[in-house]
């Protein structure tokens, strides 16, 4: 096994009905046992090493962790340019599903080139220093997104306001995300809705005063987190759920599949648009420190704390606990599927897991009758 692990998804069915899903994370918990004893600088370098998927955020995290724990704050340019890292990470993300993933799961060809040409524009901000502004790169960014994914400016997207709207959009316009979305929004939009609630958008004093006496008081919150002694749903929807677009989407599909890949759109529209405002961390009592990221799956949080110049404890909790919590989003909402015809039962299965895009691998194992 990687030390990212795998999501194993089992579903167990009786009488035509899903009667139970299961997504265990399957990964070590290694973040103490390899940060501990190191030497505080080496955190950001092993974050984004050891975890490829999200691994710019993973970096951002530890480094905005280690230098809270040690009492300093970043400069602003230093800091914009993270976002700048974690907006970019986002937007390639989310495109990779909406050009490559997706397209294949639902038995398309992928839009590879279209990919490839937007990893080309991204690069420097990828790779943002706070040294230069990458202006042109945002700009090549933005005429990418339009051509390849929107078919009219980002901001444009984010205007539409409607589920008529959106209809309108998906009727005028030729790109593949465009023809790709209408398809599935016109199957079954309420596909795995769950009544789970959303998780709050990461900010400095909600991590601080919620998430750190959570995390601190259970030593298995990092396999099953909860807030307020519930699970919660995190990532693409839970930031944009007060657009007015995605609220009538969740109003009447639920959240669900549809209401997902509704959001997933708005929240790629709105990274490209403000390239920001993604990360924070707060500094604890004694040597201690809690960093937030929202990544394109959601939020990201590690906990540190410091003896010396050395780690003397590290933690993270990652966005696929949150939504494959054994009675979170991915349960819960496999739970109102459909399970008389096998075939579509795994590919709705797929579809959902797909939906809330764990960091992981996935194994799918046979469930039983």
């Amino acid at each position: 096994m990687s030390l990212e692990g795998e999501l194993v998804v089992r579903i167990e069915t009786r009488l035509g009905k899903v009667t139970r899903a299961l997504a265990r994370p399957e990964r070590p918990r290694v973040a103490n046992r390899l940060f501990a004893g190191r030497g505080a600088d080496e955190a950001p370098v092993l974050a984004g090493t050891l975890f490829a998927i999200c691994g710019r955020s993973q970096a951002v995290a530890s480094e905005a962790a280690i230098e809270a724990a040690r009492g300093l704050r970043a400069p602003e340019s230093l800091q914009a340019a993270r976002d700048a890292r974690i907006a970019a990470e986002t937007i390639q993300e989310h495109a990779w599903r909406l050009l490559v993933d997706w397209p294949r799961l639902a038995g398309r060809a992928p839009e590879v080139e279209a990919l490839s040409r937007g990893r080309k524009a991204l690069a420097p901000l990828l790779d943002a220093s706070g040294e230069k502004e990458p202006v042109q790169a945002r700009d090549e960014i933005v005429a990418w997104a339009s051509e390849a994914v929107f078919g009219r400016s980002p901001g444009e997207f984010v205007a539409i306001d409607s589920l008529d709207g959106l209809g309108k959009w998906m009727a005028t316009t030729a790109t593949p995300v465009a023809s790709l979305v209408s398809t599935l929004l016109a199957r079954e939009p309420g596909m795995g809705a769950s009544e789970v609630e959303l998780l709050p958008y990461g900010d400095d004093r909600w991590v601080a005063m919620a998430l750190a006496p959570a995390i601190d008081a259970d030593p298995d919150f990092d396999d099953a987190p909860s807030w307020k002694g519930a699970p919660r749903e995190t990532g693409a929807l839970a930031r944009v759920a007060g657009h007015p677009l995605v609220a009538e989407a969740v109003d009447k599909w639920g959240r669900g599949v549809g209401a997902r890949v509704v959001a997933r759109l708005m929240d790629m529209a709105a990274a490209v648009l403000a390239f920001g405002g993604r990360h924070g961390a707060v500094s604890l009592s004694g040597q201690a420190a809690i960093a937030w990221v929202e990544t394109a799956r959601g939020l990201l949080v590690h906990r540190v704390a410091l003896e010396g110049d050395r780690i003397a404890a590290y933690r993270i909790v990652a966005p696929t606990e949150w939504n494959f919590h054994p009675e979170g989003a991915f349960a819960r909402g496999a739970l109102s599927l459909e399970a008389a015809d096998a075939a579509r039962l795994e590919g709705e299965v797929r579809w959902l897991v797909a939906s809330l895009d764990p960091c992981v691998a996935v194994r799918y194992e046979a469930g039983h009758a």
